[in-house]
C-alpha cells in the first residue's frame, strides 16, 4: 500500500466522531481548506479559486464529493482532490453546512483547533498574513536536528520515493514537468538540495505557498525519511525538452542582463549550484519564473536569497520580462532532458 493510501486509511480513521465532525468551521481548518480559499472563506489565495462563503450546502457537498471521486476533474481540482482524500462524508457534510451559514460578506474569527500552540517565530511566519523574513536564508544547513539537514543525510529509497510523489503529481504531474502556465513549476531533475531546502521552508513555514502547504505537511507526505526519498526520486526525472518560453521579443536585453547579473550564482546555463542551493532554472516554465522573480525583487518570497534581492532589486517589469524570457530558452545537457515531450513515467504504469 503506497504512503498517501496509508495517509488516507489514518485519516479516517482518526476522523472524530459524527458528533464531533459537525463544527465545519473547525474541520475547515483543520482538514485546510482555508490553505485555499481563505479563512474567512471568501478571500481565496489565488483568482482561480472560487469564494465559498455563503454556498448553497447541496451544492458545495456535490462538488466536494464529485472531486473526490474524480468526476469531476476540471479547473484547479488537481490540487483539491488530494486534500479531499483526507476527508469523510460526514465531515464533508458539516462543511457545507457551515459554509451555506454564512454571509458572503461576513468576517470569520478562526475556530480554535487542537494543534499545538505556535511559537511567536511561526506566529509571525503564518503562510497567510504579512509576515517577516526568517532568520538567516539556509540557518537550518548546520543544524543536525532540522528536517533539512537530516534529510539530506538519510539513505534513500527509490520504491518509496514513487510512492510518495503520488501526492505530488496531483500537481507537479507523474513526469514532475509542472504546468507550462506557471501554475505549478517542474521540479524534475532539480538539484536536490533545493528540493530539500523548499519543502523543509514550506513545512516550517519559512516560505510562504498556502496551494503547496497542505501537501507538504507530515499528514501528507510523511516524514524527514519520506522527504529524503521523494526529493531524491524527483531529482532523477528527466526533464521536459518543451517547457514553456516567454514571446522572445527582447532576448538580446535578455541575455545581457542574464550575463551580467545571473551568471555567477546560476551560471552560464541556468545549472545552478546544489552545493550553495542555487536552482537550476534553464528549461523552467516562463510563466512561474516570472511569478517567483517578481515576488523576489518585490519582497513577497520570505525565504528568497538575500543577494538576489539585492541584486534584482532594480530591475523595471520589462526587464524582468527579458531576462527570465532569455533564461526559460536555456536547455539543460541532452542526458538530463526526456527522450520526447511525449515521455510518459513509467513507474505509474
Amino acid at each position: 500500500m503506497s504512503i498517501h493510501k496509508l495517509t488516507v486509511c489514518a485519516a479516517l480513521l482518526l476522523s472524530p466522531a459524527l458528533g464531533a465532525a459537525t463544527d465545519g468551521a473547525k474541520l475547515f481548518q483543520e482538514k485546510t481548506c482555508w490553505s485555499c480559499h481563505g479563512k474567512d472563506a471568501q478571500t481565496p489565495v489565488m483568482p482561480t479559486y472560487p469564494k465559498l462563503a455563503g454556498q448553497n450546502a447541496d451544492y458545495a457537498l456535490q462538488q466536494m464529493k464529485d472531486i473526490k471521486s474524480g468526476a469531476r476533474n476540471n479547473g484547479q481540482t488537481v490540487a483539491m482532490k488530494t486534500v479531499m482524500h483526507l476527508v469523510n462524508d460526514d465531515e464533508m457534510k458539516a462543511i457545507a453546512q457551515w459554509l451555506s451559514s454564512l454571509s458572503a460578506n461576513a468576517r470569520i474569527t478562526p475556530a480554535p483547533t487542537s494543534a499545538p500552540a505556535q511559537t511567536e517565530t511561526q506566529a509571525t511566519a503564518n503562510p497567510h498574513e504579512p509576515a517577516v523574513p526568517p532568520k538567516g536564508w539556509n540557518q537550518n544547513l548546520g543544524n543536525e536536528e532540522s528536517e533539512q539537514y537530516q534529510a539530506m543525510h538519510l539513505p534513500t529509497d527509490k520504491k518509496k520515493g514513487v510512492e510518495v510523489y503520488e501526492v505530488c503529481s496531483a500537481c507537479h504531474l507523474l513526469e514532475g514537468w509542472g504546468m507550462e502556465d506557471g501554475t505549478f513549476p517542474q521540479l524534475a531533475g532539480q538539484h536536490r538540495s533545493v528540493l530539500v531546502k523548499q519543502l523543509a521552508d514550506i513545512r516550517a513555514l519559512n516560505r510562504d505557498n498556502p496551494t503547496m502547504y497542505p501537501f507538504a505537511k507530515k499528514e501528507s507526505i510523511g516524514g524527514v525519511q519520506e522527504m529524503a526519498d521523494v526529493t531524491d526520486y524527483i531529482a532523477k526525472l528527466p526533464m521536459n525538452p518543451a517547457n514553456g518560453v516567454g514571446s522572445g521579443d527582447n532576448l538580446a536585453l535578455g541575455e545581457q542582463l542574464y550575463k551580467d547579473n545571473c551568471v555567477k550564482c546560476h551560471g552560464d546555463n541556468g545549472q545552478g549550484d546544489p552545493v550553495k542551493y542555487y536552482p537550476r532554472i534553464h528549461a523552467q516554465h516562463y510563466q512561474y519564473m516570472l511569478r517567483q522573480f517578481e515576488w523576489i525583487r518585490d519582497g513577497k518570497r520570505r525565504n528568497a536569497n538575500p543577494d538576489m534581492v539585492k541584486q534584482i532589486k532594480g530591475f523595471s517589469n520589462d526587464d524582468m520580462k527579458a531576462v527570465i524570457d532569455y533564461t526559460s530558452r536555456l536547455k539543460p545537457p541532452q542526458e538530463l532532458l526526456a527522450p520526447s515531450i511525449t515521455w510518459k513515467n513509467p513507474d505509474y504504469d
